[in-house]
This record gives C-alpha cells, sequence and structure tokens, in this order.
C-alpha cells in the first residue's frame, strides 16, 4: 500500500510543528537527526548507528518507532511505502531496540539503528529505508478534554553495498515538448521541455542535463539546464522528470530537441525529438555561440589625459571548445537607446591576449587598458570590446558580441535633461503596447548617463489617475550626451472621466560622478480627447 505525502524538500522532513488545547494554542519544537544516514557496507556486515530525537516543548511526548520504504517519484515528491515493499529496500537490514520511547520535556534521547547486510545480497547497488518516529503527545488523566495532532518524522538510511562496480545504467525514456503558445495566457509564451529519466540499474544517480533547441539547418535556437523539482537524486528502478522551460516564441517551422544528462562530469547520455511549430507570431532569431561575459558592461571614472585598465570575465557554455577574437570599436546610441557598434579597430585599445581559446566549461579573466583624452568636447570615453567567437574547426558558426565600455572624465562633467516631445500613440486595438504616451528625453550634458523615472498622471481637475507613481522601467536607462531617446508609458488601465489636458509629472533619478544618485522634477502635458477615451476603454467598459 502507498501512503502518498507531499514534502518540498528533504530536510522538510523536520520541521517545527504544534499542538492544540481547546484553551488555547501554543508552537512547539520537535526534531531528528540525522536527516540522512550514509553507509558503505559489504555483503554480510553488521553495523549500529544513532539517531537522537529531541523534544523542545514543555509536554511529555511518545516516540513510537518503526522502520518502512519511500521513493521519490517522478515530480519529485516522496511517496512513503510498507517495509520491503520497495525493490532496492533496506528496511529488512535495520532493526531497533525499542518500538516506543518517551522523551521528557526540554530533552533529547538517542536510540540506535542495526543494519545487518545479508550475505546473499548482490555486491554495488545503493538500497533505501526510512526510519520513522511517530510523535504522541502524553495528555494527563484529567477532566479537560485536548486534542492532540500527532507528528512523523523520518530519517533516510542509504546503503551502498561496496564490492565491484554494480550495474549501472541511466536513460532518457521520453522526451515531451509543451507549446504555452496553443494553450497561451498574456503573461505565458514559448515552451516546456520535459525529459524523462528512468534508472534501469541498481545505484543511484544525481544528475544534471540541458537541452538545446535547433532548426534542420543546424541554427541554435536555445540552450537551457534542466531542472528537477525537490531533488536530482533518482533512486534505482525510479522514472524522474526533468524539464526546462523556453521563454520565447518560435517562428513555424519543423525543429530538435537535444537533451543530454550528466552525472557530476560524467556524460551518461542523450536524446533527440522531433517537433513542428505549425503557427506562430515569433520573431525570436537563432541563438550565436553560448558564451557568457561579467559584468555585461564596464562603467568608471577617470582624470583626463590618464591611462586607465579595466577586465571582464569570459565562460565558454558551449559543450565544445571555443576560438575567441578581441578587438575595440566605436560606440554610439539610437533613439530606442541601442547600443550602435562600429566596424573599425580602436588603436588605443590594447587587449591581454587579443585572441585565445577556451574549452568547455572554461573560464577567463581578459583585462585591457586605454588612455583617456585630454580635450575632449564631450567628458567621456566611450568604446566597445568587440569578441568574435566560433567552434574550433567550424568556420560556419561564428557570433559576435560586445562589452560598451563607458568612463566619465572627472572634473569636465555636466548634467542636464531635457523633454522635448510627448506623441500619442493610441489605436482602436485592445493591447496595452499600441496605447502609449511615448516621451522623448534629450540628454543636455556632456557625459553619457543612467537615469530612471518615476511618473504620476493627472486629469484636468487635477486628480491623480495613479494609485502611486509608477517606473518608465525596471532597468536603468542609458542616454548618451546630445542623443534623444524615447520612452513609453501605457495609457491603458487608468479611469478617464471626460476630456481635456493631462499633466504628466516626472521624477527623474540618475546616477553622477562616482555612480552618486540624483534626483529632478519634471513637468509635461498631453491631450486626451473623446475619440481617444473611446478608444483606450474596453469592451466591457462601454457596456
Amino acid at each position: 500500500m502507498k501512503i502518498k505525502v507531499e514534502i518540498m524538500a528533504l530536510a522538510a522532513l523536520i520541521m517545527v510543528t504544534s499542538f492544540s488545547t481547546v484553551f488555547g494554542a501554543s508552537s512547539y519544537s520537535i526534531g531528528i537527526s540525522p536527516l540522512i544516514m550514509e553507509l558503505q557496507m559489504y555483503p554480510g556486515e553488521t553495523q549500529d548507528y544513532e539517531v537522537t530525537i529531541s523534544n523542545n516543548t514543555f509536554e511529555t511526548m511518545q516516540a513510537n518507532l518503526s522502520v518502512g520504504d519511500f521513493e521519490i517519484v517522478g515530480n519529485g515528491k516522496f511517496v512513503f511505502l510498507d517495509a520491503g515493499t520497495y525493490e532496492q529496500s533496506a528496511a529488512e537490514w535495520a532493526s531497533l531496540d525499542d518500538e516506543q520511547l518517551t522523551v521528557k520535556p526540554v530533552s533529547y534521547l538517542k536510540f540506535k539503528v542495526h543494519v545487518k547486510v545479508p550475505r546473499t545480497v548482490k555486491v554495488g547497488g545503493d538500497y533505501y529505508a526510512m526510519i520513522w518516529v511517530l510523535f504522541n503527545p502524553i495528555v494527563p488523566k484529567t477532566g479537560n478534554i485536548k486534542i492532540a495532532k500527532i507528528l512523523r518524522f523520518g530519517s533516510i538510511l542509504h546503503v551502498t553495498i561496496k564490492g565491484r562496480p554494480a550495474r549501472s545504467k541511466l536513460k532518457i525514456d521520453e522526451i515531451k515538448i509543451v507549446n504555452f503558445d496553443q494553450v497561451a495566457t498574456i503573461t505565458q509564451r514559448g515552451l516546456e521541455v520535459d525529459a524523462y529519466v528512468k534508472n534501469l540499474g541498481s545505484t543511484s544517480f544525481k544528475i544534471s542535463g540541458n537541452v538545446l533547441i535547433t532548426s534542420p539547418d543546424r541554427k541554435v535556437w536555445g540552450r537551457m539546464n534542466l531542472k528537477m523539482d525537490t531533488t536530482n537524486l533518482v533512486m534505482p528502478k525510479v522514472t524522474r522528470k526533468m524539464y526546462a522551460l523556453y521563454d520565447r516564441t518560435l517562428p513555424a517551422g519543423e525543429y530538435i530537441a537535444k537533451v543530454s544528462i550528466k552525472s557530476d562530469k560524467h556524460y551518461l547520455g542523450q536524446k533527440e525529438y522531433k517537433f513542428s511549430i505549425k503557427f506562430s507570431t515569433g520573431t525570436t532569431r537563432p541563438l550565436g555561440i553560448n558564451i557568457q561575459f561579467s559584468p555585461k558592461e564596464i562603467v568608471s571614472d577617470a582624470r583626463s589625459g590618464s591611462s586607465s585598465m579595466g577586465k571582464f570575465e569570459i565562460y565558454n557554455k558551449e559543450f565544445t571548445s571555443i576560438n575567441a577574437t578581441l578587438s575595440a570599436v566605436s560606440l554610439n546610441m539610437n533613439e530606442k537607446g541601442e547600443y550602435i557598434f562600429g566596424a573599425t579597430n580602436l588603436k588605443d585599445v590594447r587587449i591581454y591576449p587579443p585572441a585565445f581559446s577556451l574549452r568547455e566549461d572554461q573560464k577567463r579573466i581578459v583585462p585591457f587598458s586605454y588612455k583617456i583624452p585630454k580635450n575632449s568636447e564631450n567628458a567621456q570615453m566611450v568604446f566597445a570590446i568587440k569578441i568574435e567567437a566560433g567552434v574550433i574547426n567550424s568556420s560556419s558558426n561564428m557570433s559576435n558580441f560586445y562589452i560598451p565600455v563607458m568612463t566619465r572624465i572627472n572634473g569636465m562633467t555636466k548634467y542636464g535633461f531635457k523633454i522635448t516631445k510627448i506623441e500619442k500613440m493610441i489605436t482602436g486595438e485592445s493591447t496595452q503596447s499600441t496605447q502609449t504616451l511615448r516621451v522623448w528625453v534629450k540628454n543636455t550634458g556632456n557625459v553619457f548617463t543612467k537615469f530612471n523615472m518615476m511618473y504620476d498622471i493627472l486629469d484636468p481637475t487635477s486628480n491623480y489617475l495613479t494609485m502611486q507613481a509608477k517606473s518608465v522601467s525596471k532597468e536603468e536607462l542609458t542616454i548618451f550626451p546630445g542623443k534623444e531617446r524615447y520612452v513609453d508609458i501605457p495609457l491603458r488601465g487608468y479611469s478617464y472621466k471626460k476630456a481635456g489636458n493631462y499633466r504628466l509629472i516626472f521624477l527623474l533619478t540618475y546616477k553622477g560622478d562616482k555612480n552618486k544618485e540624483k534626483k529632478i522634477r519634471m513637468e509635461t502635458s498631453f491631450d486626451i480627447t473623446n475619440e481617444d477615451i473611446t478608444k483606450l476603454m474596453r469592451k466591457d467598459d462601454l457596456k
């Protein structure tokens, strides 16, 4: 008989808990340790170990002891079983001196677990059992009626049979794709890749994995690490589920999900699954070489005419070795706030070394140096480190990456902002992205600036539409000197009672020299017509 009990983590087997009386409720702490005992034993060998139970309550507790089985099933939940039910059970190997103990208030007791491995057991392999402790508060025999909650805790016994290597076999049994676009909600898009891993052997595995999404033309559309709920332990004769979420919308077409699994650094297997996307509105592009950088951009302060140094880390997350060639190029910005990278190498920036190789999963710190100009119209020096990376022996699979480098020149910086124009973007469609107020901000200073804006909207009678000030962006925005860029403010979701002139009040926060935070209050206005109000209201609002 299987008794299913859901536990979020192994440590949750021991928790702070409580029981109540009709006269009130109190919280009590009860404990058991160790959470897990791992033994390595030969066939026929006997070992003893101690389990401690603690009663930090003010009541006497009766502890009933027993030995049972459990499994960690596909979704990571614990399923508790009768002794001898699990195929790789060690429950019949474990015995206890007592079946019942009395634990006094604010005290602890220890009891021994005797483990004897049969001589006939096959060498190698992992076996499991659960040492159960059932706590029951002892209620005094009085006229008062008390309601007590019985509490059960467990300590895992894991026995590995020593000897020659055991039969180990773990395989990817099945792969499934869940397309969220077919069961779409407003907040969920993309795919879920499910890989079911089956342990056919007699040994346990602690595994990790990843999934690669490719198209038949060998372009890579996604790389994700596979996750497992609760624990990554795959017990013998058990199937576990691994999953990865792909949070983008793939264009219509044919694709392949390639799942790989490993234990520590030992490769265990790979399996491919072909699937298709029939209908899509996605604009996702294929990925380049899978490398990561830290930091994503480099910001600093320096003196005019001085030499400056910087560094970053490059991390190869490809499944093979790569080559990387580094150079420095010019850096600019467009009206969307996107960086524009030049094509010509800058000779004043030196990178050490300018070319190297990285093995799979290898990291490298790359230093570089550059000269700050003495006389400059702007109080800054900006450029980008360009990284051309490709898989070794594959000239067709090349990708370009950029790390912006931005330095303020001390003593020359001036900061300023100006709202240059405001555009209403209102259509009859119902999506929030088509109902926005586009505000153009100009950097009137002479240095790049990181900024953000909190805003409030007021109606013609100076009533606030916003319940509280809102931010135009979750992250800081960058703007270059003399440049204009826009920020979009959603107009949907507010109650517009009348047409007229509405006010937009900003609190602009920016980072000055040495990243010191400063604030500026700004204000502008825009008109809302009756036609705008009709378009901004949902159909349900018009009934």
